[in-house]
């Protein structure tokens, strides 16, 4: 009987938890909706001419309201990224959708606002851990060299990191993968300062610790201009980056097998810290 009681205690207090977070949510933002996320709840709303959502913890929110954020493809591959597990454990995560922008100026603006939003308005800790498939190690790596202080680590997987090999030549293509920045492309992506493999050394002087996982057979984000080029550039810095090179991997599936717990554990210590 007390069992009952303290589960049906437990669970209206998360409901009651997600009403709050929702009408916080709705005094400065349009909401679009509320849903299930992996059977969590999540709040769908406008900001700054996105779509962003934030999921709630299954069990009270932890008092420091620590968060994870998925810079890119935040529905991809969920199970294999640390998101669930640490939403377990009282982790809130979130995501704002600004794939059009591919973390231009622009892109970095919006981004930035929103985590002033997460953290000035909804009260979510100082600094997030930073979740980055793909496209997204690429908005990760420019987020963070822009705005250190919000950043406590980050999960790189399978990071593009130039658009070296990926970008390629014809305009029309170009533009159709890389957006806004098929504008002002230069001769040579590898030298160019905007490119984040070129901010290996700036990410590893501000003391952002890092966690790789790639594929060494991945033919989408060429390992030698892109992960393996940063990594080395990054302990060279002496940058504290942990990296797992996966030799019969490609590009996919991101993340690792979902009882391996590394990369959860890699963000709850680093807050430790």
């Amino acid at each position: 009987m007390k069992k009952t009681l303290f589960v049906a205690a437990t669970l209206a207090a998360i409901v009651a938890n997600a009403g709050n977070l929702t009408d916080k949510i709705a005094e400065k933002c349009k909401i679009i909706g509320t849903d299930r996320f992996y059977g969590f709840e999540r709040t769908r709303f406008e900001f700054r001419g996105c779509t962003a959502w934030v999921v709630e913890p299954s069990v009270p929110a932890l008092e420091s309201k620590p968060w994870t954020w998925t810079m890119q493809w935040a529905t991809a591959f969920v199970p294999r990224t640390p998101a669930l597990q640490l939403l377990r454990q009282g982790w809130h995560h979130v995501t704002i959708e600004t794939f059009k922008y591919r973390m231009n100026d622009e892109g970095i603006a919006i981004s930035k606002a929103f985590r002033d939003y997460l953290v000035d308005e909804l009260g979510f800790a100082p600094k997030t851990c930073l979740i980055g498939l793909s496209w997204g190690g690429f908005f990760s790596t420019r987020y963070t060299a822009a705005n250190p202080a919000d950043v406590a680590a980050i999960y790189y997987d399978c990071p593009l990191l130039t658009f070296s090999k990926f970008a390629g030549t014809d305009p029309e293509k170009m533009k159709s993968k890389i957006g806004p920045w098929a504008e002002n492309a230069p001769a040579d992506w590898d030298r160019d300062p905007r490119m984040p493999v070129n901010m290996a050394e700036t990410l590893a002087k501000a003391g952002i610790p890092a966690y790789l996982v790639y594929g060494g057979a991945d033919n989408v984000v060429p390992p030698a201009s892109n992960s393996e080029l940063f990594a080395k550039r990054y302990k060279e810095a002496g940058g504290d980056i942990s990296v797992i090179r996966r030799g019969a991997y490609g590009h996919h599936p991101h993340g690792v097998e979902i009882d391996d717990a590394s990369i959860a554990n890699f963000f709850r210590k680093t807050l430790k810290k």
